[in-house]
């Protein structure tokens, strides 16, 4: 049996303040499949991440398949950010229905359109 690798809880945000922050003060992008907020702090060296799936994504299996493919894109694109701070990915109803593909393009897009990723890399 293969076993994933795990986002480090050093790495999560965990705390519903944490999540508010972001929302409130941070600045956001929405794309096709996703929002992502970012609150940007020089003190961090890196980003830790929160995922929000509502239940207007789906049922909980749903749900689970799209949090689940979010944080495998995290954990291969995580390395290419730039900066540091709080980063909320929110999945939209569309993500239900994504392929992992489209996740990860428009995922992408949309951190690229906020100034975290360097450049959008179309394959």
């Amino acid at each position: 049996m293969a076993m994933t690798m795990r986002l480090p809880r050093s790495s999560r945000l965990t705390d519903g303040h944490e999540f508010h922050a972001v929302r409130q003060t941070g600045k956001s992008k929405a794309g096709r499949h996703v929002v992502l907020g970012v609150l940007k702090d020089s003190r961090d060296v890196g980003f830790r991440f929160g995922f929000i799936t509502s239940k207007r994504v789906g049922n909980a299996v749903a749900r689970n398949l799209v949090r689940r493919r979010l944080r495998a894109i995290v954990r291969s694109l995580g390395e290419e950010l730039q900066g540091g701070g709080k980063l909320v990915t929110i999945a939209r109803q569309s993500a239900a229905v994504a392929s992992y593909a489209e996740l990860t393009e428009d995922w992408r897009r949309t951190a690229f359109r906020l100034g975290i990723l360097p450049r959008p890399q179309m394959e």
